[in-house]
């Protein structure tokens, strides 16, 4: 009877894992654009698992430069996404973009302390391009900034800033924000 007790204890506490989770802190839109030192519009060229022996498996997705709208000019970047597959194995993290190649969009980027570039703030640091405009053109949905696309407090469903903006419109959006951000600067000197 003490073996079989003892082996139940033994398979419970090889069982166990710790417990973990992901927040989320939503991030205003304007300190996701001054804390990137680079935001380029592009195209997925390549996505491929590798392991890290000090942070396990992620993704290195290269990027093919469309435009640059902050920072200095690049044909192609490289940046790491946690998560990804290598062999058999896989691992995901929640709330971390998953890339495919041909996805295009904006991306928020920054370096790590190992100076490879990252998205700003996960998830918030990208914006997929996508058809469906009423002209047809290429859209973006907007982000949360207080006073253009909502309102202080809650976002309302049906706000009609809320809509999918225009990709020329976005751009756009971001150079007024950097524009306000060296205004802001300048004049606190």
């Amino acid at each position: 009877m003490s073996r079989q007790i003892l082996m139940g204890i033994v398979g419970v506490l090889l069982c166990m894992r710790p417990a973990s989770a992901t927040v989320t802190v939503p991030t205003d839109f304007r300190e996701i654009v001054a804390d990137a030192t680079l935001i380029i519009r592009g195209h997925v060229t390549d996505v491929r698992g590798a392991v890290f022996p000090d942070r396990g498996i992620e993704s290195i997705v290269s990027i093919g430069v469309e435009a640059v709208l902050k920072g200095e000019a690049v044909d192609f970047v490289s940046i790491t996404l946690p998560g990804g597959v290598v062999g058999r194995s896989r691992v995901e993290m929640v709330g971390a973009p998953k890339l495919r190649t041909g996805d295009r969009a904006v991306f928020f980027l920054n370096r790590d302390r190992n100076n490879i570039w990252q998205l700003t703030g996960l998830s918030m640091g990208i914006y997929r391009v996508r058809s469906g405009g009423p002209n047809g053109e290429n859209v973006v949905n907007p982000p949360l900034v207080i006073g253009q696309t909502a309102d202080a407090g809650s976002v309302r469903r049906g706000d009609p800033r809320r809509r999918p903006l225009a990709l020329a419109e976005f751009e756009s959006l971001v150079r007024l924000v950097i524009a306000e951000r060296r205004t802001a600067t300048r004049s606190s000197r």
